[in-house]
């Protein structure tokens, strides 16, 4: 076979889909070629933490874009600082600011990076008996996310080229074609020097040809495709057993070529053979095809009954074609998933997903949406939903009835009917994890071994066990076990806790001074009117004169202060000082007042002693703490730090003042003219606010004058009806009629008289 033919034969074999393009062994597998080492808690215990850890990178990234996507193009240096300061990393940061509008550029690398990013290798490790300490490490490992990989011997080189095998597309209407698969792979063979042979598409093989997997005639069917396999690759001898088995004549051994055949779990089977039904050992999932319309059976499935029942073809290809609405749309509904954001390609992955047999939670997982549909599409995390469809279903708002209800329905109508469907034709679909053992024992056997075996959740570590005391590897698929539901509720009540939190600082305070407001997190400074309201107040403490001078917001809360020390040294006068300007600029950041005096007030150091000049602070232990004593006596009422109950008002009116009455509260109009401090919150009653008296009076002006109006008409409602003629005694036209005798009186001057008319 000279290098043309050889070329020709393979590109017809990857045009059937026969053969995959060649690639390396570590495309297919990754941990094709890695070093296996003991099963130890050590080793176990690494392998958790080098998972846990990548998971960890993932988390990170995602969040660090999060952060960036909050930024425009020109974020101000006040706000990437507070970035920094809540986890943003310092060399990130950096790179954002490399180059114009970086923010966004960068945070999609970053999320393109987390979801991207290749799991950690598997760890393969050398057999060993399971004890409790060991299998314990195995489960612990397992549900963070590991792969482990128990190998039974050592795989070809990562570097080594490789072609995947699709055995199944090597079965036609007449059974197996023999000469076919051989020629294509002893082209293969002689295009890759050391090349290694990947079979695939095993139980669908079995299926094409009429047999149940789990059959023991399934069983000899396998054995005998992995010897001719071996055969046409390696040029070895195709013994009578095996052609018997499969109806075909027998081959003598050649020149020896040097290929192995292995049967592996590929990571991504449909990258390379895209209409490979079956992967590896495991049985066929399902026989349904989806088309563009309804779902239909497989290639396999129609060869397999074509094989064993050709008359109950026809029924079978009506009866799956009758179903016709799509097990998604019923458990679901199509189109309330495209408005949560599923586009047509995330539906149709769903769809084939369960068509091949997997439970819902399964077929809306991330392994298979895929990170991009999950993160871009969904707007979520994909680290959160490793296995856990039900709750990616949850966060896009389908309720837990909602969730059960489609678990029923799938789980009632998906796989169920289409077994039955060929059950009905007299073939077989799945099996139990001792039939799928023996079935990859038997194709170890024709093989000289290299068949590993994927156990998942479904076989658990008792199959991984069964399949080691047989002589297989075993690929041990792990997944992230979702939060509990404790855990799940503390951080449903964190999150609510730290959006109320961020709710409250993206609002307006208006209780604080000034009414002081946050952009995007960073406090804005208030700036007091150009003329302001204050007092001053003289004070002595321990012999030592101090003058205090407050400036206050127009609502009449504190706004800066001054202090003012005529006879101390420059040091001390500088200091205290620039302790006012810090203490104003707080306050116009928004500190509370209450803030500055829980800090300062009965601090020692000298001077100190007997206060003077004051009337509600008589000692002090410091000169802070006689200052904010007075603030807060003055602007937050504290009577508790003033030593003295001293009643008189803010114009010296003592409490043995005859006249005096209690001070009325302070008001928004008082804080209009006086100040807040000076008064001390309260109203001095000598003090009269105009405008509110002027249109108190206006009010009852007006509400006797309606008064007035009121009792005038009423009067003329009750006014009798007088005569024409004037009364003769006081000549008043007030003469009204008093009786129907003809009697009549004056209304003006009461005289009686007799009408004589």
């Amino acid at each position: 076979m000279d290098d043309t033919l050889v070329m020709e034969i393979l590109r017809a074999a990857e045009s059937d889909g026969l053969l995959s393009e060649e690639v390396t062994l570590s495309d297919l597998y990754r941990a094709a070629g890695c070093r296996r080492r003991p099963l130890t808690p050590e080793s176990l215990k690494a392998a958790t933490a080098a998972c846990s850890a990548a998971a960890l990178v993932s988390v990170s990234q995602l969040a660090s874009a999060e952060i960036l996507e909050r930024f425009d193009d020109a974020p101000r240096n006040a706000d990437l600082a507070e970035a920094l300061a809540a986890g943003l990393p310092q060399d990130v940061l950096e790179e954002a600011l490399r180059q114009p509008g970086g923010f966004q550029r960068t945070a999609d690398s970053l999320r393109a990076a987390a979801v991207t990013a290749a799991a950690p290798a598997p760890a393969v490790f050398v057999p060993a008996d399971l004890d409790p300490v060991l299998e314990q490490l195995v489960i612990e490992a397992l549900t963070e996310g590991a792969e482990i990989v128990l190998a039974q011997e050592d795989l070809p080189p990562a570097s080594a080229s490789a072609r995947v095998l699709d055995i199944a597309m090597a079965v036609g209407p007449d059974g197996i074609e023999a000469d076919y698969l051989c020629e294509a792979l002893e082209a293969a063979a002689r295009s890759m020097s050391s090349g290694v042979i990947v079979i695939a598409g095993l139980s669908a093989a079995i299926m094409s040809l009429g047999v149940d997997y789990a059959s023991p005639e399934g069983t000899a069917a396998a054995g005998a495709l992995c010897a001719l396999v071996r055969s046409g690759a390696t040029s070895a001898a195709f013994t009578a057993t095996h052609a018997k088995i499969l109806n075909i004549e027998p081959r003598k051994s050649g020149s020896k070529r040097a290929c192995e055949v292995l049967v592996l779990p590929i990571v991504d089977l449909g990258a390379y053979l895209p209409d490979c039904e079956s992967a590896g050992t495991a049985p066929l999932a399902t026989v349904l095809a989806y088309g563009d319309e309804t779902p239909t059976l497989s290639r396999a499935g129609r060869l397999g009954i074509a094989h064993h029942a050709p008359e109950r073809l026809p029924m079978a290809l009506e009866r799956i074609a009758a179903s016709g609405e799509s097990d998604l749309d019923r458990a679901l509904g199509l189109d309330r998933l495209r408005d949560r954001g599923f586009s047509e390609v995330a539906l149709d992955k769903v769809s084939r997903a369960l068509g091949e047999g997997l439970p819902l939670n399964a077929a809306f997982s991330r392994w298979v949406l895929g990170d991009e549909v999950i993160s871009q599409d969904l707007k979520l995390a994909p680290e959160n939903f490793d296995a856990d469809g039900g709750g990616l279903l949850s966060a896009i708002g389908f309720s837990r009835k909602d969730i059960q209800s489609a678990e029923q329905t799938i789980a009632g109508e998906n796989g169920d009917a289409t077994a039955e469907i060929m059950a009905d034709c007299g073939l077989q679909v799945g099996a139990t994890p001792g039939a799928e053992i023996a079935f990859a024992s038997a194709c170890a056997k024709a093989l000289g071994g290299s068949v590993t075996v994927s156990v998942g959740s479904r076989g658990g570590l008792d199959m991984a066990e069964a399949a080691l005391e047989a002589g297989l590897s075993v690929q041990l698929v792990g997944f992230r076990v979702p939060a509990s539901d404790d855990v799940r509720e503390r951080m449903d009540h964190i999150v609510a806790l730290a959006e109320e939190i961020a709710a409250e600082a993206d609002a307006p305070d208006h209780s604080m001074a000034g009414g002081h407001t946050a952009h995007n997190g960073v406090a804005a400074r208030t700036r007091l009117p150009d003329r302001r309201k204050g007092y001053i107040q003289k004070a002595s403490v321990g012999g030592h004169k101090v003058y205090l001078h407050t400036g206050e917001f127009e609502d009449g809360s504190l706004g800066e202060i001054f202090i003012d020390m005529h006879k101390e040294g420059a040091a001390f006068r500088s200091l205290m000082n620039n302790f006012a300007i810090a203490t104003s600029i707080g306050l116009q950041y928004g500190v509370p007042l209450e803030e500055f005096v829980d800090a300062f007030v009965f601090t020692r150091f000298e001077p100190a002693g007997a206060v003077t000049g004051n009337d509600r602070i008589t000692r002090a232990t410091s000169i802070l703490d006689y200052i904010f004593r007075e603030l807060a006596v003055s602007y937050l009422g504290r009577d508790d730090l003033a030593e003295v109950d001293v009643t008189h008002d803010g114009l010296g009116r003592g409490a043995g003042d005859a006249t005096r009455t209690e001070p009325a509260p302070f008001t928004e109009e008082a804080a209009q003219i006086i100040s807040r401090g000076f008064s001390r919150g309260q109203l001095p009653d000598n003090i009269v606010i105009l405008d509110r008296k002027r249109a108190e009076k206006l009010a009852e002006e007006e509400a006797e004058a309606a008064e007035s109006i009121d009792e005038a008409a009423e009067e003329e409602l009750n006014a009798p009806d007088y005569l024409g003629d004037a009364c003769p005694v006081c000549g008043s036209f007030t003469l009204f009629e008093i009786s129907e005798d003809g009697d009549i009186e004056c209304d003006t001057c009461g005289e009686e008289s007799r009408d004589q008319k």
